[in-house]
């Protein structure tokens, strides 16, 4: 253990014991002492009866403690603690439906890569299995969606149980992790804390790495030099490998073209010359145009999933006839999931930075022959930008609008972190918002679990006090969620929410108009004669500064008075229901893109057939199948 935290159990120790004779040296006064010893100073909680032991002794700690309003988002709050530390992160709640509450998170942190903990209360160990108030066996409930989920039989077992498992969380695939602790072991007696407290050890120790492949790198690597339109594709290992400086560093020698996943988009500077955006159902035409023509991708920390690849019959055919769809992973596991492309991928096993680390030092820019390429991706880029939004000549606010003044009024500000719900939202923001520093975009990606904004940008903030949080916020996914606007009140945590109203599900309306002939049951807020809601009453009823924009020329002023609040503060921001584009429908492919509005697809560059290696493609034109 660090000796920072070692101190830090040693203080907590003698805190416990020098009240000893008002308050008893029980078991769940380790809770804290082993909190402590993995760096963590502020516990997300939730209180509760089977749980109350722990809860006590955490309060008398000195720990911080911060109490949410649901256990969904104290879950999401840990994600956006974990996310932004890269550290993992613990929270508290009681058993039964605490415990079942928290499972949505608990699989989003799995699904995402986000290595959190889950301590739950469970009834004492006599009762458990005769269905006593609040108790239920929540380990096999949440087994399946964990890393590793542990009955806490002893004093002995919890000691070493959660430095070891929240090692696994963050070893190869992070992920989630769970701890079932009953009320007689909380209660145990201890009479050598000492003892117990010295004993202590930190995560880090248990964490594991896979050695780099290195011999299917190299062969990677000759790929790439006879490669004559090679792209990356970043996706969410770059940024848990924490190599942003030395992946801008490789980009600066080489010039290599990237496309980003969703949760990618975190790992590239938006100022990078050759950064063609996200690729996939609502990724850039250039993005996902790039890909497309490459012979050869590289995929770094991605998972060639359905939202990126479409059709995979599709997807990238030069570089699926020359083998060169290149897949580096932690987890060999993820390797077989994209089971239509495995035939045509070279998968290497090893850690994305570590691949980074490796091409600095072993990568020839001289060898790269890809100048022609670049020139006709920089055409690409400029022959297709981001659709404007369909209401961009008018005096009422328009999401596209929204987010261009975001780039602009904050674009002095570098180190601020940027958070999404998920929906259109997500996915104009995933186009559009500026990355401006590493590791300072996050979203519910692989789940995309509306409702996790703003506890997010809640975890996001406690984590990194002092930096400016913001979060783009869906209307109708803020139903999920709005009850934590009470906690940031509470505890005054400055975020501040740009709250999107168009109405409803934006996301799904548009699939439902346009795949399911209109029939827009479910998507839509308003219904009859029903008062409209009013998100700028609601969040000032938590106690939260707020106000409603309408109009794009009050949008300034209502960001800077936002930005200049020491509190959090919530804009709502009122724009017209419009689609997302780009647009790949599900199972299509980039030559059935929808590049902008109206919807119709557009011509599409396709290559020609090529023979192993020789990379050359067909320049001519050719419309895409309807």
């Amino acid at each position: 253990m660090v000796p920072d935290r070692k101190k830090r159990v040693q203080q907590i120790t003698e805190r416990f014991i020098s009240a000893q004779d008002a308050t008893p040296v029980i078991g769940a006064c380790l809770v804290p002492l082993l909190l402590a010893g993995q760096g963590q100073e502020v516990v997300p909680s939730l209180q509760g009866g089977q749980i109350m032991p722990t809860m006590d002794r955490v309060g008398r700690s000195g720990l911080k403690q911060v109490f949410f309003k649901s256990e969904a988002g104290l879950g999401f709050a840990l994600l956006g603690m974990a996310k932004s530390s890269r550290r993992p992160a613990v929270g508290v709640v009681t058993s039964g439906p605490g415990g079942l509450n928290t499972i949505t998170p608990l699989a989003d942190a799995t699904r995402d890569c986000v290595p959190i903990g889950m301590l739950s209360g469970q009834v004492p160990i006599s009762a458990m299995g005769t269905d006593a108030f609040q108790g239920v066996d929540i380990i096999e409930v949440v087994r399946p969606i964990t890393k590793s989920a542990r009955f806490i039989e002893s004093l002995e077992m919890l000691l070493g149980s959660i430095p070891r498992d929240l090692g696994l969380s963050i070893s190869g695939k992070p992920g989630s992790v769970f701890w079932d602790l009953p009320k007689d072991v909380q209660f145990t007696h201890i009479d050598n804390l000492r003892e117990l407290a010295a004993r202590i050890e930190g995560y880090e120790q248990y964490v594991e790495k896979p050695e780099l492949d290195t011999e299917s790198l190299d062969r990677a690597i000759e790929l790439l030099y006879r490669s004559e339109s090679p792209a990356i594709l970043a996706g969410y290992g770059l940024v848990l490998g924490n190599v942003y400086a030395e992946f801008h560093e490789l980009l600066a020698r080489t010039s290599l073209p990237v496309i980003h996943t969703l949760p990618g988009k975190a790992a590239v500077s938006s100022a990078y010359r050759y950064s063609m955006g996200m690729l996939g159902m609502h990724g850039l035409y250039s993005g996902s145009a790039a890909i497309y023509l490459s012979d050869f991708v590289l995929s770094l920390g991605g998972r060639y999933d359905d939202r990126a690849v479409g059709n995979p019959e599709v997807f990238a055919p030069a570089a699926r006839q020359r083998g060169a769809l290149v897949h580096v992973d932690v987890e060999k596991i993820q390797f077989g999931k994209s089971r239509d492309l495995l035939a045509h991928k070279l998968c290497v096993h090893g850690d994305s930075g570590d691949v980074v680390r490796y091409l600095l030092d072993n990568l020839d820019p001289k060898r790269l022959k890809i100048e022609p390429w670049l020139k006709r991706l920089e055409k690409i880029k400029a022959e297709n930008p981001a659709p404007p939004s369909r209401f961009a000549g008018g005096e009422e606010m328009d999401i596209i609008y929204l987010l261009e003044q975001v780039n602009r009024l904050t674009a002095d500000i570098p180190d601020k972190l940027l958070v999404t719900d998920v929906g259109n939202h997500q996915m104009w923001s995933a186009q559009r918002l500026k990355i401006t520093g590493p590791n300072s975009y996050f979203t519910s990606a692989g789940l995309g679990t509306m409702g996790s904004g703003i506890s997010q940008a809640l975890g996001v903030q406690l984590a990194n006090p002092g930096r400016l949080v913001l979060d783009i916020q869906g209307d109708e996914s803020s139903f999920f969620c709005n009850m934590e606007l009470r906690t940031a009140v509470r505890y005054q945590i400055p975020i501040k929410v740009l709250l999107v109203n168009n109405g409803g599900q934006c996301i799904v309306h548009q699939w439902t108009d346009s795949m399911f002939g209109g029939n827009n049951v479910g998507v839509i807020e308003q219904i009859g004669e029903a008062p409209r809601m009013d998100y700028v009453r609601n969040a000032e009823s938590y106690g939260v500064r707020a106000e409603r924009v309408t109009l794009k020329k009050d949008f300034q002023g209502a960001l800077m008075r936002a930005l200049d609040h020491e509190g959090p503060c919530l804009i709502e921001c009122v724009v017209p229901h419009e689609e997302c584009y780009p647009w790949i429908k599900p199972g299509h492919g980039f030559p059935e893109i929808m590049a902008g509005y109206p919807p119709s697809p557009g011509k599409v560059p396709v290559p020609e057939t090529v023979p192993s290696g020789s990379g050359e493609f067909d320049e001519s034109e050719s419309e895409p199948s309807p």
